[in-house]
């Protein structure tokens, strides 16, 4: 996905990466709702075949088959609805100056959790399973001093590319200028001022 710019980009932030979840997981959750589809109708098909007491067109019983099949396969399709929603509105971003993680909740909730380059302390990937190391996807572990502790990529494809491209531009920040409220600075310069300051009167006859 190419993505020049999204709610809160700052004037002078780079878009680097933009990260969707791996094509193969939203495939494999089609796979499985097909699978599942398909069940009545083997059910069916099994009952053609037996027919042990068939159901008249014109009873409840018929009525309420039909009406069951109806809300399962409307069932079927809000569910796949809801995973393409995941697989599309769910993304990471990765700036010159942060990373973002933009999680949706459903139809009408969307999470957004973003955190400075400068916090971030490591970063790891995992990719475990025959699936994932042959289509080259897996998790990025992102671990940072903020609120949020870790960012978590998951299933995304490369995974080592982007930990490398993270660690790279985490390598490129200029401390000076991207910690002006560091409290280590404040005490280092409380401490200089302090030790320079003239001793009064008092202090000088105490010594």
């Amino acid at each position: 996905m190419h993505l020049t710019d999204f709610p809160g980009r700052e004037a002078e932030e780079k878009v680097m990466l933009v990260l969707h979840r791996h094509w193969f997981i939203f495939l494999k959750n089609i796979i499985i709702l097909v699978l599942v589809a398909g069940a009545p109708l083997v059910v069916a098909w099994i009952w053609s075949h037996i027919r042990t007491w068939e159901l008249a067109p014109n009873s409840l019983g018929y009525a309420l088959v039909v009406s069951g099949g109806a809300l399962f396969y409307l069932f079927l399709w809000i569910l796949m609805y809801g995973y393409w929603l995941d697989y599309y509105l769910d993304f990471f971003i990765v700036t010159n100056k942060r990373v973002v993680d933009i999680e949706q909740s459903g139809l009408f909730g969307r999470t957004v959790a973003e955190e400075r380059l400068y916090r971030i302390q490591d970063v790891t990937s995992d990719t475990q399973g025959i699936m994932a190391t042959m289509l080259r996807y897996g998790n990025v572990y992102v671990q940072t001093a903020g609120k949020k502790e870790r960012f978590i990529f998951e299933h995304v494809a490369n995974p080592e590319d982007v930990a490398r491209t993270i660690l790279h531009l985490t390598d490129k920040i200029d401390d000076r200028m991207e910690r002006p409220g560091d409290p280590s600075q404040f005490i280092a310069a409380a401490g200089q001022q302090q030790s320079s300051a003239p001793l009064s009167a008092d202090q000088m006859h105490k010594n």
